[in-house]
């Protein structure tokens, strides 16, 4: 009897399982028992905002520091990446993590090459964390990116530089250039084969230096009826007592066109070279004729006849007359006043006439032969056409009278 209540049992189980009714309650009991598992779970974990790159994603970890929420992510980080918080920092629910990965950058800066690392994403903000001025050239845009293999930049910094050129007044402009020559291009300054530029143009420069632009030039230049100084020849005559000089053919310049190369420095003429010379009127040699006979002796002077000793006087005394003229005061500066004087140095009368002058310009004998009167007649020729009185130029000096 037992046995069948069993079995009876049974049976109802069976029959219990096979209903619609208990698998709905089942199914019901699992869900419950799962939905209070996940939400258990979810309850022991952090919502947390990472950065990488500046690019944010959310994420949910179950760690408690920075470092756990990295390893979560499978994010590695080297000595030179920056992480924010640090990776010992504990993190929270709705804690921020900033990753940014260091970037290498190979620069050469006005010439010189250096590797710099940045954590920046683009090449303005690299320029920025480096401190490196605005005014600076870059071999590439300023907005372009930099992924983590990094990138090569070539930089031209700028300078204050002072510009000298020619005679102009010293310019000073900041500007970013590595060589003079790239100074002189973006300052406009033009140089010629011919301008010498200080220091030279394939230099480098640097902050506070001058550079100095010299003009040189050059050009040819004709200089139409220059002068051509006659040439003199002496020749001995012995019918010519010593002393006495004889004009035969007086001197003429002549004429030429020269062709010069004149070199300029700065606009100045620093030198000139003479090129070609073409003589369009030929200069005439002066011929002179010089005495080797030697003079007679000269008749004594008597006792009571006025004049200084040794001299001679033309019959009548009439070279022995005084007055209150020029040629009087310039007399007696020149003789003492004394128009007969020969002391046999060469210098004859009153006014001291040698013997070429005196008879180049029209005298005939010896001056201390002739007059007072005709003496002055041939010193007012030799002052006219000189312009003044500066074959006598001592004593016209001394008693002002124009030269």
């Amino acid at each position: 009897m037992q046995l069948n209540s069993v079995l009876g049992s049974r049976g109802d189980l069976a029959r219990l399982v096979r209903s619609r009714g208990f698998v709905i309650a089942l199914v019901a009991v699992v869900v419950l028992a799962v939905a209070g598992t996940t939400a258990g779970y979810a309850a022991l974990g952090k919502s947390v905002t990472l950065s990488v790159d500046g690019q944010e994603r959310t994420v949910t970890v179950f760690g408690g520091t920075v470092g756990d929420v990295l390893e979560s992510e499978s994010i590695d980080v080297g000595e030179r990446d920056r992480v924010v918080p640090s990776v010992d920092e504990s993190v929270e629910d709705g804690t921020k993590v900033d990753v940014r990965y260091a970037r290498p950058l190979e620069l050469t800066v006005d010439g010189e090459s250096q590797t710099r690392w940045v954590l920046a994403t683009n090449v303005d903000a690299a320029l920025t964390e480096l401190g490196v001025d605005d005014a600076a050239t870059v071999s590439v845009s300023r907005s372009a990116s930099i992924d983590r293999e990094g990138l090569a930049l070539e930089l031209v910094t700028p300078k204050t530089l002072t510009v000298v050129v020619g005679l102009d007044d010293p310019v000073q402009e900041r500007v970013a250039a590595t060589t003079v020559a790239d100074v002189l291009e973006q300052m406009g300054v033009e140089v010629s084969e011919t301008d010498a530029v200080d220091p030279a143009l394939d230099s480098t420069v640097t902050d506070g230096q001058t550079i100095t632009v010299v003009r040189w030039t050059a050009q040819e230049a004709t200089v139409e009826g220059q002068r051509v100084p006659y040439d003199t020849v002496e020749v001995n005559d012995a019918t010519l007592e010593k002393g006495e000089r004889e004009i035969e053919q007086e001197g003429r310049d002549g004429a030429a066109d020269v062709t010069y190369r004149v070199v300029f420095r700065n606009g100045s003429t620093v030198e000139r070279t003479e090129l070609s010379r073409e003589v369009t009127t030929a200069p005439v040699t002066e011929r002179i004729r010089v005495g080797t006979k030697e003079p007679e002796p000269e008749p004594s002077t008597s006792s009571g006849s006025s004049g200084s000793s040794g001299s001679s006087a033309p019959a009548g005394g009439s070279n022995f007359e005084s007055g209150s003229t020029d040629w009087d005061r310039l007399a007696q500066c020149e003789s003492g006043g004394n128009w007969a004087i020969n002391t046999g140095n060469g210098y004859y009368g009153g006014l001291q006439f040698n013997l070429q002058t005196w008879r180049a310009y029209g005298g005939s004998g010896y001056p201390h032969e002739n007059s007072r009167s005709e003496q002055i007649r041939i010193a007012t020729k030799v002052r006219d056409d000189r312009g003044g009185y500066g074959a006598w130029p001592g004593c016209a000096s001394k008693l002002g009278l124009p030269r």
